[in-house]
């Protein structure tokens, strides 16, 4: 059974390495880079081999365990397209959000689902006023489409407590790497997707703790 997991995982972490790396190019501006090198893809998809084995021995056949999978996925693919293309794209939002809802309804019902829906609104609609009014403020494009984008599929995933907690997480994670880029004279324009996406892996992983401290300074 380890090693059927470990082989499957294996397998699907080279397929979101290919589709990171190659999907974004069916964008006409997108232009084509060099390829990702054997040894980005081999660690790719042994991570996501081992996501899926720990994943299996800690929760089992549950709603963690594939909503688990799709959240690797997704943390994957957008890490390589955004840190490599700049871009989200939104076919794998769309696809990784109806699967979490899907599950959702499945292993607990059609109102969990709905507030899942609604969170996912709600925080959209926070970050796009973030964006439109840095926008103003910087005469510029504060957030991308898909980072705001992204925050609804963290809402659907997360809820809307944790969901807001992995915002500010992912904006304490960009810091360090936008001071860098700015100190080594850089583009100061920061891919933030991947630190929304991790950011949401780790509120996950990690959910009871985070609402322990939610609780303790409520």
């Amino acid at each position: 059974m380890i090693i059927i997991l470990f082989l499957l995982g294996f397998v699907l972490g080279l397929v979101y390495a290919f589709i990171g790396e190659k999907l974004p190019l069916l964008v006409p501006e997108v232009m084509e880079k060099e390829g990702n090198s054997w040894i980005l893809n081999l660690f790719i998809g042994v991570v996501n081999a081992l996501v899926m084995l720990v994943s299996y021995y800690s929760f089992g056949i549950s709603y963690e365990f594939f909503a688990s999978l799709i959240i690797a996925g997704l943390v994957l693919i957008i890490f390589i397209s955004d840190f490599k293309y700049m871009i989200i794209l939104d076919s794998p939002l769309i696809i990784g959000g109806v699967l979490i809802l899907i599950l959702r309804a499945y292993f607990y019902g059609f109102k969990n689902m709905g507030l899942s829906i609604l969170s996912g609104i709600i925080l959209f609609l926070v970050m796009f006023l973030i964006g439109f009014i840095g926008k103003k403020i910087f005469k510029r494009e504060a957030l991308g489409g898909g980072d705001i984008k992204l925050t609804g599929i963290i809402g659907i995933v997360l809820g809307l407590k944790l969901g807001l907690v992995a915002i500010i997480l992912s904006s304490l994670l960009a810091l360090p790497y936008a001071v860098g880029a700015v100190m080594l004279n850089k583009n100061s324009e920061v891919p933030f997707g991947p630190f929304l996406i991790a950011s949401m892996a780790i509120v996950f992983i990690f959910s009871d703790k985070f609402l322990n401290l939610i609780a303790f300074l409520l």
